[in-house]
């Protein structure tokens, strides 16, 4: 919101915002950005649904009807949706089955809600027991960042903790003049993923598909989901007031999320392939 929507919409009257206004915000992102995008919508949407239920907006949601208007999804950022949260507990049986450093990378991703870069370069020195403590220089919004790890994380770690005495997910292969500390490449993730039949699934797609299980099954309070996935949330003053990353209320979300994710056999949706 603070990137995308107050610098064009920030400072006016809400009710000088019509369906133009929200175009404005959503149109520039809607294809490069689709995820991001998509939420944007939703948060403007419950503000004006809010404002109405409020008395302080009399005319429709702006949001309601500008679809026909917003540009038309582009192939790429297709293949960039996440998978459906109901359908997560199936690709999990099928990870498990599949031996190697990349299978327990993708599910490192998804148990933890992690960004893919901050997975891959992730070292043992980072691990305090059931905590993984990801330093600001390897965050995007450079803070340190902790993650708590559900049983199922903690049992990717006891899967890989021989492969390198320093990188917890290291690259297989040892080509002359590379380093043998490399780790797994950017593209690792993603090949896996695709030889598994799922090419339109990418790894940044798993924390969308964390969010929508957080706000759709786990009735999850909005700032804890976001805390999880190191999002900012509030203005710059509420952030400087607020000092709490909200870890031990994240513990119990993590480990409901980890047990979904490995949950019940019988719940699990059928997987949609690619076609």
């Amino acid at each position: 919101m603070e990137l995308h929507v107050l610098p064009l919409i920030g400072d006016r009257a809400i009710e000088t915002i019509g369906p133009a206004e929200v175009l404005e915000v959503l149109a520039p992102i809607w294809n490069e950005k689709h995820d991001t995008a998509r939420r944007i919508k939703q948060r403007i949407s419950g503000v004006f649904d809010w404002a109405k239920t409020a008395g302080h907006y009399g005319a429709e949601n702006p949001v309601n009807g500008i679809a026909r208007a917003l540009p038309k999804v582009s192939r790429q950022a297709e293949h960039m949706a996440a998978l459906p949260w109901q359908e997560l507990p199936e690709l999990i049986v099928q990870l498990a089955g599949i031996e190697g450093s990349t299978a327990r990378l993708v599910e490192w991703v998804i148990y933890t809600a992690a960004r893919s870069g901050e997975a891959r370069a992730a070292v043992w020195s980072e691990i305090d027991g059931d905590v993984w403590i990801v330093p600001g220089e390897r965050m995007k919004r450079g803070r340190e960042h902790r993650v708590p790890l559900c049983h199922a994380a903690l049992g990717v770690l006891d899967q890989v903790h021989e492969l390198n005495p320093k990188l917890i997910f290291p690259s297989r292969h040892r080509r002359s003049g590379v380093p043998h500390d490399q780790p797994l490449s950017v593209n690792a993730g993603p090949a896996l993923l695709k030889r598994m039949g799922f090419s339109h699934i990418t790894l940044h797609g798993f924390r969308s598909t964390f969010r929508d299980w957080c706000s759709e099954s786990a009735r999850a309070d909005r700032e804890v989901a976001e805390a999880a996935l190191s999002h900012a949330t509030g203005s710059a003053v509420e952030r400087a007031y607020s000092r709490s990353d909200l870890f031990e209320r994240r513990i119990s979300l993590m480990d409901a999320w980890g047990r979904f994710c490995t949950g019940a056999r019988g719940d699990v949706v059928e997987l949609t392939r690619n076609a």
